[in-house]
């Protein structure tokens, strides 16, 4: 039994609909994978320099300081010490709390951030706070959920001269 003349008709127009509707999606998610997220960039924290110990955490203790550069830039915070031990690349940090307060009549600004990565099985952390020129924190390098490497840190902006 064949289709009358106005139900093939009928057709064409759903097909149209269907073959747009397709494209659409199409080119949408395309555009939305070419769209990245750009790193977050807090003002008080971008272009600080920092020299910091590092401090390996150990089952017998806190190991002896490591001395270090780290730096908060382009919206990443990364140190050479990190790099070198552990291979933890720049990561894009996201701010969880920035805060002004008054503590003896001085003008505290703080700011709190964090940094997760991850590659090849690999889970890096840092969590870290600033208080004006003071930076300290934590880094974890954990593999499958267990934590492999723990280091603390403190440090002292460098300022310009």
């Amino acid at each position: 039994m064949s289709k009358s003349k106005f139900e093939r008709m009928n057709l064409i127009p759903n097909l149209k609909i269907a073959l747009i509707g397709i494209a659409l999606v199409a080119t949408s998610s395309s555009f939305a994978q070419q769209k990245k997220a750009k790193p977050e960039k807090n003002k008080f924290l971008e272009g600080k320099k920092y020299s910091a110990n590092f401090y390996e955490i150990k089952a017998a203790g806190r190991g002896k300081a490591q001395p270090t550069q780290m730096f908060i830039k382009s919206g990443k915070v990364e140190a050479d010490l990190m790099y070198e031990k552990i291979a933890a690349p720049p990561m894009v940090y996201t701010v969880t709390l920035d805060s002004t307060y008054t503590e003896d009549e001085t003008e505290m600004h703080m700011v709190t951030f964090e940094a997760l990565y991850s590659e090849e099985g690999n889970d890096f952390k840092w969590e870290a706070t600033v208080i004006n020129y003071d930076i300290e924190g934590i880094v974890t390098l954990t593999k499958k959920g267990i934590e492999k490497k723990r280091y603390e840190f403190t440090g002292t902006e460098k300022t310009k001269k």
